[in-house]
């Protein structure tokens, strides 16, 4: 069945923001169901379901369910839109397989071209345990890793300290450093007092190093790197609400030829293994010039617009093409002879302290400022405030002048 407007997309996802910001540019219809509902997405977009203002909530009431709401919304919007072409996913359902599964149902009855990895793929995707195991084989570096029910509480058999981390986990939520075994022994207790569950967590080596993340574009079978990107980590002074949550990027990440060679071996190979198509993301931590490898996010991630900006591509545009048959070689070509025009940071902005709405305004106004929070609530302590992205000519300019604007932010909420 032929489309009536073969060039509308949906874009599904916890922040859709900069998705719809870079499809639209290239031209696109897009239509979103968005979690916040940032300030700066609605331009971009022909029709929207925004999660908190339907459910009239916010991000703590709202997050242990927010899967299963962008679903049923998400099915809610096609059911309106009937016409739209295709269907992308990001943020929020890496891991609710079946929230997922609903919406990619509802999208194949009314013949929508899925421009995500299929359900097999992202679950081979996120099975650290099969993805460390090829690792090793290949020679590659992983931290020690094993599930909670093997690990013995009295006798624990990995030097502190190390990481406790569930299973299914994204943007740094559910990690935590363990110091000592008073630090072990007091956050178990606090687990089981919820509906704690050993098979669901892993233990893993700490590796103390440098953050880093892989973009990479692929076909299923072949693969190019897009960038390589400094990964910003649990940083005071951006407020986040847990030491290991996702703050933001510098693209490129200025390591050196030998550890990028590296990341890209390690990165093209799980590509092709685990069958990945269009733009992912994988994790790393450096450690002595040598990568470990931490996670893999089958989905576009977050350091999009940070890569956009630094080598003046639209890659949303990409991304959609690379679903397409006969246009591989095409991409493979303007990906290979791109260069970095500049350093792009991108800072996430979380409130320390509850922020009145009145206050919002001034924020949304400065310069480099993106993801506006509406002024028509105020922001709670450790939610998002806003987006930071700033391109310079070295990596210091940019990171700096990102910081500069953190600055400003403070002087107007102080």
């Amino acid at each position: 069945m032929m489309k009536n407007n073969p060039n509308s997309v949906l874009v599904v996802g916890f922040n859709t923001r900069p998705l719809v910001y870079s499809l639209n540019k290239a031209g696109y219809d897009v239509y979103a169901v968005d979690f916040f509902g940032d300030l700066d997405l609605y331009s971009h977009v022909k029709d929207f379901i925004i999660i908190t203002k339907e459910l009239s909530g916010n991000y703590n009431s709202l997050r242990e369910r927010y899967s299963k709401y962008l679903a049923d919304y998400s099915i809610s919007l096609l059911q309106k839109h009937q016409n739209i072409n295709f269907l992308l996913i990001g943020s929020g359902l890496d891991d609710a397989y079946n929230d997922r599964e609903r919406i990619l149902n509802k999208s194949e009855v009314i013949n929508l071209t899925s421009v995500n990895n299929c359900l097999s793929t992202v679950k081979k995707a996120r099975d650290i345990d099969y993805i460390f195991k090829i690792l090793k084989v290949r020679g590659f570096c992983v931290p020690i890793s094993f599930s909670f029910e093997d690990f013995g509480l009295e006798n624990v058999n990995l030097d502190f300290p190390f990481i406790l981390k569930k299973r299914r986990s994204a943007g740094g939520l559910n990690v935590f450093k363990i110091e000592d075994k008073k630090s072990l022994y007091s956050k178990v207790k606090s687990f089981e007092r919820s509906n704690f569950s050993p098979s669901e967590w892993l233990v893993q080596e700490y590796i103390d190093g440098i953050p880093v993340s892989c973009t990479i574009i692929s076909n299923g079978i072949e693969c190019e790197i897009i960038s390589i990107n400094r990964q910003i980590i649990g940083k005071e002074f951006l407020n986040p609400p847990k030491n290991f949550i996702y703050c933001g990027n510098i693209v490129p990440s200025g390591l050196s030829e030998s550890e990028e060679k590296k990341i890209a071996e390690i990165s093209k190979f799980l590509a092709k293994n685990i069958g990945l198509r269009g733009i992912n993301g994988f994790d790393f931590v450096i450690k002595n010039q040598t990568p470990f490898f931490m996670e893999c996010n089958p989905r576009i991630p977050g350091s999009i617009r940070a890569s956009e900006s630094a080598l003046n591509i639209n890659l949303l545009d990409l991304h959609i093409k690379s679903f397409t048959t006969g246009e591989w070689k095409q991409i493979s070509k303007i990906i290979k002879s791109s260069t970095f025009k500049c350093f792009s940071t991108k800072l996430v902005v979380f409130a320390l302290k509850t922020i009145e709405k009145n206050l919002l305004d001034k924020i949304n106004h400065l310069k480099f400022v993106h993801d506006k929070t509406e002024p028509i609530r105020n922001v709670l302590k450790g939610e998002p405030l806003c987006t930071i992205l700033y391109g310079a000519n070295s990596l210091l300019e940019s990171y700096n002048g990102a910081k500069n604007i953190v600055i400003e932010i403070n002087k107007i909420i102080e």
